[in-house]
């Protein structure tokens, strides 16, 4: 079972936050002659466990999508227990780059899913009866730059979170993910990270963080 310590890493705020999901699958086909991925895996009833000492809220999370290029893992998303992950993933592969859509593209480039249903019980932490800090995580400095103009996604996709684009950094900040499935083990430790005016969104530094 592999350790991944970093990772291009997305949470939901919301139970089937669609914006979340559109943007893990589509940015990095828009600039790239190959895909960012070639296969991904849906991880159902899992234990996302997410602690911070800064009192955010940001709840533990109970489904996941990783994606991998061959065998690596390259990218991860943690979901919300009462997201609709089939219907939202449907919904994300509709998106159109040029005149076809992620779906005919997946087709072309032979991009295969699996799916796993890990039946665990699901672990609530104390923010999950909140409404939730919209939680963007940092592994690179291309993505922190787009991140902190309001975007999700470092292709221009218009996907993101711009009620204000005002940060304030605060460096004594930890955030922790910790995630099990059947063959990968995620500890992503964060340190530092930047809050809104508004503190409605956080941007959080993974402790791996890339110069790139």
């Amino acid at each position: 079972m592999g350790n991944i310590k970093t990772i291009d890493l997305w949470t939901e705020a919301f139970a089937n936050h669609y914006e979340c999901f559109n943007g893990a699958f589509i940015d990095g086909f828009e600039n790239n002659v190959s895909s960012p991925y070639n296969k991904y895996k849906i991880v159902k009833n899992c234990n996302c466990i997410i602690s911070n000492n800064w009192n955010l809220a940001i709840g533990n999370k109970h489904h996941a999508i990783i994606f991998y290029q061959n065998t690596q893992p390259v990218r991860l998303v943690v979901c919300c227990h009462d997201t609709d992950v089939d219907k939202l993933i449907k919904n994300a592969t509709q998106q159109k780059i040029g005149n076809q859509t992620l779906s005919q593209i997946f087709k072309q480039h032979n991009i295969q899913h699996s799916e796993i249903d890990l039946k665990e019980k699901p672990i609530y932490n104390e923010y999950n009866s909140y409404k939730e800090i919209d939680t963007g995580s940092c592994d690179r400095f291309s993505l922190m730059k787009s991140m902190l103009s309001g975007n999700y996604t470092e292709d221009d996709t218009k996907l993101g979170h711009f009620d204000s684009t005002t940060y304030f950094y605060i460096q004594d900040l930890s955030v922790t993910y910790n995630l099990t499935t059947d063959r990968e083990s995620f500890e992503i430790d964060h340190e530092g990270g930047f809050l809104n005016d508004l503190k409605t969104r956080i941007i959080i530094l993974q402790k791996k963080f890339s110069g790139n």
